[in-house]
């Protein structure tokens, strides 16, 4: 157990280092661009992407200060419209949007305009941390996931194989019924903060939990799971009738529908294959893993029903694992692409941590068909303890398992990447003066949305704390700019800087303004080469 809490410890260590969610939907242009001067305020805002996408929230900061919630947006389907207030005042405008792509994935940016000319103190935008936003989504998943797996699985297994009485008998899927129930709102929740880029103390607002359970596809997902946890509870209490038996079938078909509803897997190409995959592997991994717990529980009581009960499962489980493996063969084929991605992407890391549990757990399942189960059902007692240790064994695996998948909610398959591999790269290039140097990066280097990020920042060729780091992106040649954006500090990455919107391709100038003391600045100045990028579709 020592080492499952030590898994757990990493994954939530690598979750809240993981870089937001790339979905496939990228902004392509914006009218009026960011950092325009227009004579006159627009009446709105016009913004597109690569593919259809669902408008989610907009906000704009007026020269105030004072923040405003967009209400009319109209979408068509990759282009939104953004009707802005009447009698914009004069000065700096800052717009930002959230939109949610066709996985679900939610993806934000922003842009800065001024009316008439720019002010001589740009609004600020508030910066919020997502971190614990991260947190509750990968814990409400990961709670529900044990709901659906442990409980529908279970109800499952004892109505369809195990029927060694009511389930009502078995505290640990009762446990787990409800434990999947009360993290359905949480995870409604969160998905609603994630959604509109707003942090937890937002959860008291009606709109958070009604962009949580409508505005995306993970909220109709959730609501399809908690429909399950249902099904199978009733289940329980309806025991050994024929109604009873209905519905704990449907209940785990009805969660393969909502795994296969919403997420990365579920917009892939060629979705005729990738959607039953996705719906065969969530069926095939309630009825295996789900089974585990009451599996384990009949072989400890070791009474005249375990033989039996062993051997039914020892015969069904074959053809469910090898379902199982097939489809995960088929969905890792498809997501990852080429193998070099299993170690160059966050993705395929992810990938790699669930087939190493994964092996560890086929070997033990193995062991337990092939030389475990025969003794066992002979009435071997010492064949019986070791079954019962191993089977415990497979669910700590398992609860590992499951925690490790929760990593994919935050990060882009391969298949993205390679959709458009231009938005996943950066240029580097390193700055010095008068003894302040920097490497300098732009993420990615192509028209559209970027952020700079500033590492290893040196004074004297030692690492220090400056007061301030703010940067500056324009391009003289063609009067566009300067844009600026303060810069904060993000442990283990550097300083960031993000929210440009770059409109033309060719050089950028980047100015790094490092306040070193309050006496004492240093502008640190280079060129970045942005490229022209023409997202293309994934899925």
């Amino acid at each position: 157990m020592k080492a499952v809490a030590a898994i757990f410890a990493a994954i939530i260590v690598l979750g809240s280092c993981t870089g937001s969610a790339f979905a496939h939907a990228t902004l392509i242009t914006a009218q009026p661009a960011d950092g325009a001067v227009v004579p006159v305020a627009p009446e709105a805002v016009t913004l597109r992407f690569s593919e259809p996408v669902r408008p989610l929230v907009a906000r704009l900061i007026h020269p105030g200060g004072h923040t405003e919630i967009l209400k009319d947006i109209g979408d068509r389907g990759s282009v939104v419209v953004l009707t802005l207030p009447p009698n914009l005042e004069r000065g700096t405008h800052i717009l930002s949007w959230r939109v949610a792509s066709s996985d679900g994935h939610p993806i934000g940016g922003g842009l800065l305009f001024s009316v008439g000319a720019p002010s001589a103190v740009a609004p600020q935008a508030v910066e919020q941390s997502d971190l614990p936003v991260r947190i509750g989504l990968w814990s409400g998943r990961f709670m529900l996931m044990l709901g659906l797996i442990v409980g529908v699985g279970g109800v499952a297994f004892e109505a369809l194989i195990g029927r060694s009485g009511s389930v009502r008998q078995s505290r640990i899927v009762r446990g787990s019924l409800f434990l999947g129930l009360v993290a359905t709102p949480a995870l409604i929740g969160f998905q609603g903060l994630d959604a509109l880029g707003e942090s937890v103390p937002a959860l008291t607002r009606s709109d958070v939990w009604s962009t949580g359970l409508w505005a995306t596809s993970y909220g109709r997902s959730t609501l399809l799971a908690a429909t399950a946890l249902v099904l199978a509870y009733a289940a329980g209490e309806a025991g050994r009738t024929r109604f009873g038996l209905c519905l704990a079938a449907v209940a785990p078909l009805l969660v393969g529908v909502a795994v296969a509803s919403a997420g990365h897997a579920s917009t892939a190409s060629p979705r005729y294959l990738t959607v039953p995959a996705v719906f065969l592997h969530a069926v095939s991994v309630l009825l295996w893993i789900g089974a585990l717990v009451p599996l384990g529980m009949v072989v400890a009581r070791g009474d005249a029903a375990a033989s039996v009960v062993l051997r039914r499962f020892s015969s069904v489980i074959p053809v469910i694992v090898g379902v199982l493996a097939l489809s995960g063969l088929l969905l890792a084929v498809v997501q990852v692409q080429t193998i070099p991605a299993l170690w160059n992407t966050n993705y395929g890391l992810v990938l790699l941590a669930k087939l190493a549990l994964v092996f560890a757990l086929f070997l033990l399942a193995a062991l337990n068909r092939f030389y475990l189960t025969a003794p066992a059902i002979a009435g071997d007692a010492s064949a019986t303890r070791r079954l019962t240790r191993s089977i415990g064994t497979e669910i700590a695996l398992a609860t590992a398992i499951i925690a490790v998948l929760g990593l994919w909610r935050f990060t882009p398959a391969p298949r993205a990447i390679a959709a458009n591999p231009a938005l996943f790269e950066a240029q580097e290039v390193h700055a010095q003066k008068d003894g302040v140097s920097a490497n300098l990066s732009i993420h990615p280097p192509i028209v559209g949305p970027v952020r700079i990020e500033v590492r290893d920042l040196n004074l004297d060729g030692k690492p220090f704390k400056p007061a301030s780091v703010s940067v500056d992106l324009d391009k003289p040649s063609y009067g566009i700019g300067p844009f600026t954006r303060d810069a904060r500090l993000v442990e283990g990455e550097g300083y960031l800087a993000d929210g440009f919107v770059l409109p033309l391709d060719g050089f950028w100038i980047v100015r790094v303004t490092v306040l070193v003391s309050e006496f004492r600045s240093v502008t640190l100045i280079d060129i970045f080469d942005v490229r022209n990028s023409v997202p293309t579709k994934a899925g």
